[in-house]
């Protein structure tokens, strides 16, 4: 808690020495060449920072151009402003003063995913103190812990959870090992950091490999945690611990003292429904790979999603930006703070926009001076069919709750998938597991078509064409899940390579 409200205490200080030792340092850094484009010195960002703040001076910077679209982050496109062209790629922004320890692969939320470095020193300096407070800020720190994440976001747990002094007790990894790379000099760096628990009485767990199939497996370690210690806390992403939660009330059994902490996809009214009606309990985390900790559950929450964005670690700015239907939102805009970040982001967005709100609330986050909250986080991950996008907000809600209500099953159950079929076309597929037992596919069509109509749009959201060209197709088999383990309501595989889909237009029919 001390560390907080120093960092909160010397956030200008902070930014400005980052800025000094990863930016005006390195001649060939992309946000060097950004700012002196805007005319920008060293001098002036300093000055601005004094009189303005730095909440202030991100704004000016984001109106003078200097930001990065998600695209540009990653090295998928050229930065481009009036008179200037710079051809980046990812390892252009990671910071050359923290030791790159080890990888994780993200999400494949909008694509494939990619390959993510991180450092202990990172976890131990963000990662550890944020989740230490959250467990704190909720009433859970004298639980005992079980990991159900993908390997990458699991050894950042793993490490966090070692460092605060209260190891998880199991680690059920969603992905398959050869999804974190562990890189020399640091090849055992695994089995060292375990090694230097036991010197502290701490028994670290060690990983087993746990795909969404074998749910009932970590169902049973959850029960069996709770008999012995009373309760527990899982953390895991939103539709892992939804899945769980069915399984529960399949089995008839309930859920009390078994807390649920939540991310890697936002947690919807259906997927909170899911996840407490078997007695549950869920609070929301926001990570970004690259980033690290984002924002942590509000003790005094006012929304299912609510967090306290992590003013201690980050500025936040918002963008305007319009949608394909016409209306607006204000994307997220993030600059890391802390020396011992991974990555430099100055006003980098994340493709995730939210309700953002200034307000007391009298939790721990509040009384360190956190007063910023997220809620309804969403990404602008899209899909598309004949030409047209889908973005996901009211796709949600029909495939999560409306769906669900009315042929069976639960929020996880159903799925829109993105997929190119054999003629390379693009085609949406409605996937219905075949837990939720026989349907008629043109009944679920129908459903899906007519709930997807929206009378107070001025356009509806499925256009004829759809309709005519019998574009999407109702199959039922389980939804796809990313290559670490999150079973999100929508997916694409239409921008990955053939090399590496897993599914066809055949194969989806078989």
């Amino acid at each position: 808690m001390a560390l907080v409200r120093d960092r909160m205490a010397r956030r200008d200080q902070m930014f400005l020495q980052m800025v000094g030792k990863t930016i005006w340092a390195h001649p060939t850094s992309p946000y060097r060449r950004l700012l002196e484009w805007a005319r920008w010195s060293p001098d002036r960002l300093a000055e601005s920072v004094r009189h303005r703040g730095l909440d202030a001076t991100l704004q000016v910077l984001l109106d003078d151009g200097v930001y990065l679209s998600y695209e540009e982050f990653k090295g998928r496109t050229p930065i481009q402003r009036d008179g200037l062209v710079l051809e980046c790629t990812e390892a252009h922004f990671d910071n050359p003063a923290v030791p790159h320890s080890f990888d994780f692969h993200t999400g494949g939320t909008r694509s494939q995913g990619s390959r993510v470095p991180a450092s202990i020193e990172s976890t131990a300096a963000q990662r550890a103190v944020a989740w230490r407070l959250t467990l704190e800020g909720v009433g859970v720190w004298d639980r005992p812990v079980i990991l159900w994440m993908s390997r990458g976001a699991g050894f950042n747990w793993w490490l966090a959870l070692l460092h605060s002094g209260r190891p998880a007790v199991r680690w059920f990894s969603l992905s398959d090992p050869s999804a974190i790379r562990v890189r020399a000099p640091s090849r055992e760096l695994f089995a060292l950091t375990q090694a230097i628990a036991l010197t502290r009485g701490l028994r670290a767990p060690s990983i087993r490999f746990t795909p969404l199939s074998e749910a009932d497996m970590v169902l049973d370690t959850i029960l069996q945690v709770r008999a012995r210690r009373g309760a527990c806390l899982v953390v895991t992403p939103v539709s892992a611990a939804a899945r769980l939660a069915g399984l529960a009330r399949g089995r008839r059994i309930t859920l009390d003292r078994v807390g649920f902490l939540v991310g890697g996809e936002p947690l919807t009214p259906g997927k909170h429904r899911d996840i407490t009606s078997a007695g549950a309990q869920a609070w929301p985390r926001y990570a970004i790979s690259e980033f690290g900790a984002v924002g942590v559950p509000c003790g005094q929450g006012t929304a299912i999603d609510d967090v306290h964005f992590l003013t201690d670690s980050f500025g936040l700015v918002r963008r305007q930006r319009v949608l394909p239907d016409g209306s607006a939102v204000d994307a997220l805009m993030m600059t890391t703070l802390l020396p011992t970040s991974m990555k430099i982001t100055l006003n980098v967005a994340n493709d995730d926009f939210a309700e953002v709100s200034e307000r007391p609330c009298g939790c721990l986050w509040d009384e360190l001076g956190l007063h910023t909250h997220l809620s309804s986080i969403r990404s602008f991950s899209k899909l598309t069919g004949w030409g047209v996008t889908v973005l996901g907000t009211d796709c949600v809600r029909i495939i999560e709750e409306v769906l669900p209500r009315e042929f069976g099953g639960n929020s996880t159950d159903y799925q829109l998938l993105e997929a190119e079929d054999d003629d390379h076309r693009t085609r949406l597929y409605l996937l219905v597991s075949p837990s939720v037992g026989p349907i008629d596919e043109e009944r679920v069509k129908a459903r899906f078509i007519e709930a997807m109509h929206d009378p107070t749009r001025r356009r509806d959201l499925v256009p004829p064409l759809w309709r005519q060209a019998d574009t999407i197709k109702v199959i039922q088999r389980e939804p796809v899940s990313t290559a670490t383990g999150k079973l999100l309501p929508f997916h694409t595989l239409a921008g990955v390579p053939a090399s590496a889909r897993t599914l066809t237009s055949s194969a989806l029919r078989e």
